[in-house]
């Protein structure tokens, strides 16, 4: 019997985490989340991937690592997506099998649910799948489901909301585009906050938009871009791009959508400073810290009126 349900804090839990846990508590279940991020996790779940394998990916095996004997089950869905040009990608489609493959000797129970772009699926049919699945009934799923999405809609309004204010503010404003489970990540994106924090610049993210005029500026960007993370981001992007000092676009190695997307970006983003940044298992904070440095120097020249305001990379 399932009574604790653990979510391993990588992936897309950093962007669908609330509702996940929101629901499954309404349900009556308790839930519990890996602890935030550091190099013990990372090492660990680097461990077990092969080399190829994306920074990301290798964060999440070792956070599933940190759950085992913490749960009678971890949380680990299929997320294809919604429609063909919402996609994820093709990890995120095989997900639960290859966290079954890669720890079939722990044997561990995992709870799973499908997100199929190619069947139409829409949100509420997936966790009225999720629920039955947990012996609940189509009541108290609905119920459940309702109460955790308004739950989700009011954090994403405050995040939206304290985004908004920071950009009335007068200080140095940069904002951070990538996938949230790299800007939000303790070891990755949360070291670069801390950076830029330090230097007195103001950081903002571009998944505290709202979503869906974000997913409608993308198709401006691009109408055949597959990829609904990237999507999101480069919408939030271009929403963004006059209201910001700087973006400091924040990708993981070796991505192969962000490979794509993160040029195409970086040629529509003018008049403003960008810095590309690529994370991997061995980048150090030193040289990424230099970096970050320079860019902030950049910025503050132009706003004094250096390089006669134009676009600098």
């Amino acid at each position: 019997m399932i009574r604790t349900i653990g979510i391993p804090r990588g992936l897309m839990a950093y962007r669908d985490g609330v509702l996940w846990k929101d629901f499954f508590e309404e349900l009556g279940f308790t839930c519990v989340f890996s602890p935030r991020s550091d190099r013990r996790i990372l090492e660990n779940g680097t461990g077990r991937a092969i080399d190829e394998t994306c920074l990301p990916f290798k964060m999440y095996l070792g956070h599933v690592m940190e759950l085992m004997g913490k749960c009678d089950a971890i949380f680990v869905p299929r997320t294809g997506g919604y429609r063909t040009t919402e996609k994820m990608c093709t990890r995120y489609e095989a997900l639960p099998d290859l966290i079954r493959n890669i720890f079939r000797e722990e044997q561990i129970r995992i709870l799973t649910v499908s997100y199929d772009w190619y069947e139409k699926t829409k949100e509420e049919k997936v966790f009225l799948e999720l629920g039955t699945e947990l012996g609940k009934t189509k009541k108290e799923i609905k119920k459940a489901y309702a109460r955790a999405r308004k739950k989700e809609e009011a954090w994403l309004k405050g995040k939206e909301k304290s985004q908004n204010q920071l950009l009335e503010s007068k200080r140095t404003k940069v904002l951070m585009a990538g996938h949230p489970y790299v800007l939000h990540d303790a070891y990755m994106g949360g070291e670069l906050a801390r950076i830029l924090e330090h230097m007195g610049a103001d950081v903002l993210y571009t998944d505290y938009v709202n979503r869906e005029s974000a997913l409608k500026r993308s198709y401006e960007f691009s109408r055949v871009m597959p990829w609904l993370i990237n999507r999101e981001m480069t919408g939030a992007a271009m929403l963004l791009k006059n209201k910001v000092d700087g973006i400091m676009i924040v990708s993981a190695y070796p991505c192969g959508p962000d490979a794509l997307v993160n040029d195409m970006l970086i040629r529509r983003l003018k008049n403003v400073p960008v810095l590309n940044l690529t994370l991997d298992a061995q980048t150090g904070m030193a040289g990424t810290e230099t970096r970050i440095e320079s860019f902030i120097d950049i910025i503050r020249y132009q706003k004094a009126g250096g390089y006669g305001n134009q676009d600098r990379r």
